[in-house]
């Protein structure tokens, strides 16, 4: 069954594998960690767009069947995370990047365990608008928004933080691209958790490629205009 929650986030699944599988071979090239980081980010959101898409009505109409998708969703979320939060450590901090690996690993784990003890406390809902809506329990709600939030805040700091101190155009572009990429990212992510309207459902995936869009040019940009300059000496 096609529903606006399904339509939406299988658009949003497919950009990010599309531009995760990109950035992928990208990395098989150069073997740049950044590129590394983000590939498994972006493939990781890809995936958790699909289950939730899956989940949300397009194989089945049982509520029990649609909750487990969304639970398997947010394997590849907490994943997609734990990588993503390396690529600012690894451009401002690397000395912490096992460290602060190890310790979002620890919390993904234990989030998803709690995640998947409310299962049965989570219901799915096909709203009389086409909005498949999950009923999700207050303690796995505060897990999901708490981890998320926490993790990309401090991304976005370091990312600003390095942004101010980088005297390199380049680099301070870079990191101010990836940092308010988070930020847009941020705002449309959690939104589905709340959204019962077609159109609030749009512009929460719409904010999240936006927010990925302007992470992907923050990861390239000394690449791009690398090639621009390239060009014109050709010239």
């Amino acid at each position: 069954m096609l529903t606006i929650t399904s339509i939406s986030t299988s658009f949003v699944s497919l950009f990010f594998l599309l531009v995760g599988s990109k950035v992928y071979y990208s990395w098989r090239k150069e073997k740049s960690p950044l590129l590394k980081f983000f590939a498994i980010f972006l493939l990781s959101f890809g995936f958790q767009q699909l289950f939730f898409s899956l989940g949300a009505g397009l194989v089945s109409s049982s509520s029990q069947i649609n909750v487990m998708f969304w639970a398997a969703a947010h394997i590849f979320m907490f994943i997609g995370i734990s990588y993503f939060i390396l690529l600012p450590v690894n451009l401002r901090i690397p000395r912490w990047e096992k460290l602060i690996f190890k310790i979002v690993i620890g919390l993904s784990v234990a989030g998803l365990a709690i995640i998947i003890l409310n299962i049965p406390a989570t219901q799915g809902q096909l709203l009389a608008n086409n909005v498949y809506l999950f009923i999700v329990p207050a303690m796995s709600g505060a897990v999901i928004g708490i981890f998320t939030t926490v993790c990309l805040v401090f991304s976005f700091f370091i990312l600003f933080s390095a942004s101010r101190r980088a005297q390199d155009k380049l680099l301070k572009a870079r990191a101010l691209f990836i940092a308010f990429g988070i930020l847009v990212f941020l705002s449309g992510g959690p939104m589905h958790n709340f959204v019962k309207g077609p159109g609030l459902t749009f512009l929460a995936d719409i904010l999240i490629i936006i927010g990925a869009f302007l992470m992907i040019l923050g990861v390239y940009i000394p690449k791009i205009f690398s090639k621009a300059k390239l060009a014109k000496k050709t010239q």
